[in-house]
């Protein structure tokens, strides 16, 4: 049999899927080191923008299919998109929808999951287009700077590096990426770019997302500084 590997998971995803419009991705988590199926452009929208970099989240996980929560009243299931866990130590229920959502008239399911959200002792939290559109720009660049992260993933030179960049990080206090490779001309610029996208992930650094970054002209500040 076939081993149990993510890319074996992603395959047999794809072909028990019917007919659908929506995309599968899979993507590597720097946040919670492992491998991710994303079943949606709208999950992985909101993977990029209010997971992975959001430095106010420091767990979550994806439930699995089996994996419901409910409460003693009339035995009512559901399943979050997400669970996840913030830095005040809440945990927080995901639900990540197409489309736009009526938050006058929500939906039964909605008023049921902010229910048992609330009865497990969880914060929840809706997102659909409206809370995506003013953010749509800075899917690519994080997009981008990922692909630093998948490059350096299984590099240990990477770790080191990493010590490096945060040291100077902790001394500079804020600056460019340019400025990080010209402080650094012995280090591969993929393997400093790595460590300063995977400090950012970890909440230790600020990156401004511009359309075209990561680029010399990309600002990066200590996190905290002022």
């Amino acid at each position: 049999m076939p081993s149990k590997t993510p890319e074996n998971a992603f395959l047999a995803r794809i072909r028990s899927r019917r007919s659908t419009r929506s995309y599968l991705w899979l993507v590597y988590s720097h946040k919670i080191r492992t491998d991710l199926i994303l079943e949606s452009n709208q999950e992985f929208a909101h993977w990029l923008l209010n997971l992975e970099f959001d430095a106010h989240v420091v767990d979550f996980w994806i439930p699995a299919a089996n994996e419901l929560y409910g409460d003693q009243v009339g035995g009512r299931r559901t399943r979050p998109d997400v669970v996840a866990k913030n830095a005040d130590g809440v945990l927080e229920w995901h639900e990540v929808k197409a489309g736009y959502v009526d938050e006058v008239n929500p939906s039964q399911q909605i008023m049921m999951q902010r229910e048992l959200a609330a009865n497990n002792g969880a914060l929840y939290r809706l997102f659909d287009e409206s809370t995506r559109t003013a953010r749509q720009y800075e899917l690519l660049p994080r997009l981008r700077l990922m692909h630093f992260i998948a490059v350096g993933r299984n590099q240990p030179l990477v770790d080191y590096v990493q010590e490096t960049v945060l040291s100077y990080v902790n001394q500079e206090q804020a600056g460019t990426f340019g400025g990080l490779l010209q402080a650094f001309p012995m280090l591969a610029p993929t393997h400093l770019i790595c460590a300063m996208v995977r400090l950012t992930i970890e909440g230790f650094v600020t990156v401004e997302v511009e359309d075209s970054t990561p680029s010399q002209h990309t600002v990066w500040s200590l996190r905290g500084s002022s």
